[in-house]
């Protein structure tokens, strides 16, 4: 089919041909190229996934540990310590 958009070919090496074994369980009446796409957009959202799941648990990280130093200071304390220094 004629098309503007890049085409990538695909070995079927071992790897390939058991994803697209696991892929046909679930799109049985797929051609080979339609299970590959499938699992190329899968793996994509699986990949997005994960990628927003890390973020969160950095995220929860930092959070801990400015939860863990909050208030070491006083409240008003940089105020106080730049009340000292010449302008």
């Amino acid at each position: 089919m004629p098309t503007t958009r890049l085409r990538t070919q695909v070995t079927h090496t071992r790897d390939v041909e058991e994803a697209l074994r696991i892929a046909r369980s679930l799109w049985p009446d797929e051609s080979p190229s339609a299970l590959l796409l499938h699992l190329v957009v899968r793996g994509g959202q699986a990949i997005r996934d994960e990628q927003a799941q890390n973020a969160r648990a950095r995220r929860g990280a930092v959070d801990a540990v400015v939860e863990r130093f909050a208030g070491i200071y006083p409240e008003g304390y940089l105020r106080e310590l730049r009340a000292d220094w010449p302008e």
